[in-house]
């Protein structure tokens, strides 16, 4: 995927996403919450899945796109970790062809989704900023 593929793929509408958002313990000895290989829904067909993050401890929430069999294209960090220049919250999108392969290593600041009360406000935002529609239900972690 290029950039102006991701790009297409970004701005298109109608994307949906139809399973129950459950954050869960992956593995008893993490205190992290996460959800895996929810599915996005695109007119393009594009194998597009959504994992996401939770840690109460901080807390922070990582929500991570990623097209099957190439890698992630988006990711967005809310409270995370650090990146010089961009701060605590930020995202990470595909920049060049190699950018997958490299886990995104550009970034840039969102300082829109600081000081957000709930995750789920978070959800929304990135929801409506990426155009996709989302049916089942979003529970809190």
């Amino acid at each position: 995927m290029n950039r102006a593929e991701f790009e297409a793929l970004r701005n298109l509408p109608d994307k949906q996403i139809t399973s129950d958002i459950v954050f869960e313990l992956k593995q008893p000895t993490s205190p992290n919450l996460v959800f895996e290989d929810v599915k996005v829904d695109n007119v393009l067909n594009y194998d597009v899945v959504l994992n996401g993050t939770y840690k109460p401890g901080i807390p922070s929430i990582t929500l991570n796109f990623v097209l099957r069999g190439t890698g992630p294209i988006c990711r967005v960090c809310v409270n995370g970790t650090i990146h010089p220049l961009v701060g605590r919250t930020h995202k990470h999108d595909l920049r060049k062809d190699s950018d997958p392969r490299n886990n995104l290593p550009a970034a840039v600041a969102r300082p829109d989704l600081e000081n957000l009360p709930t995750v789920k406000e978070v959800w929304e935002i990135l929801l409506q900023q990426a155009n996709i529609k989302h049916t089942g239900t979003f529970n809190e972690p």
